[in-house]
């Protein structure tokens, strides 16, 4: 009973929720900011985005076909779904070091030309910090990682610990497009942190900037 209950809850949250994003999407205002950096930077790339932001962005680059790392847990499977019915190409997997497998899995994906993307804070945090299978993927996928934000002017934020955002209906929202960061194929354990912080403060960066463009 338990397995048939999981199984409608998993197609409800693929079918309802990819249609409520579509549709909640389809309300809001969205500016681009710095649009010109993605456009200058030869495909594919890796996006970065916090989990938290998610949402939009679902909506902004939709049928992309572009391939995301979502975990393998229950809680990721019903972000695959609807993430999945959207254009997107889930690939299961964590961005630790124990997740090695479905790192390079990314990776060889991505390199195949590919654009990729990932919530380097996800699926459990600590929230807004970047762990470092981000830059091990692109490393090894030889593309930069390009952080990207976004932001509504008027939000609900859930109770998560990531104190996930859903834009209200009818808002303004906004999308600003970070530096992108190169990751040398060659580099030593102290190189490649300093380029996880790297990502980390561009992160941090733009989403203050969305956070306050409307200040």
């Amino acid at each position: 009973m338990k397995s048939i209950k999981n199984t409608l809850l998993l197609i409800l949250a693929e079918y309802l929720g990819a249609g409520l994003i579509y549709l909640l999407g389809r309300t809001l205002r969205i500016t681009w900011v710095d649009e010109a950096k993605r456009t200058s930077i030869p495909s594919p790339v890796l996006y970065a985005f916090w989990h938290s932001r998610m949402l939009i962005l679902g909506f902004s680059h939709r049928f992309r076909q572009a391939l995301i790392l979502i975990s393998e847990s229950q809680d990721g499977e019903f972000i695959a779904r609807p993430i999945h019915r959207l254009g997107f190409v889930p690939v299961r997997g964590s961005t630790s070091r124990s997740g090695l497998k479905a790192l390079f899995r990314m990776a060889r994906l991505i390199s195949a030309g590919q654009d990729g993307a990932i919530t380097p804070d996800g699926p459990r945090g600590p929230r807004q910090q970047v762990q470092i299978g981000t830059v091990l993927i692109a490393q090894r996928a030889g593309v930069p990682v390009l952080p990207i934000i976004a932001a509504a002017e008027k939000c609900w934020q859930l109770n998560s610990w990531d104190r996930f955002m859903i834009p209200k209906p009818f808002s303004r929202a906004v999308i600003i497009h970070g530096n992108p960061i190169n990751i040398p194929r060659k580099c030593t354990e102290t190189e490649l942190e300093a380029k996880r912080q790297a990502v980390e403060r561009e992160l941090n960066r733009i989403t203050d900037l969305a956070d306050h463009y409307w200040d």
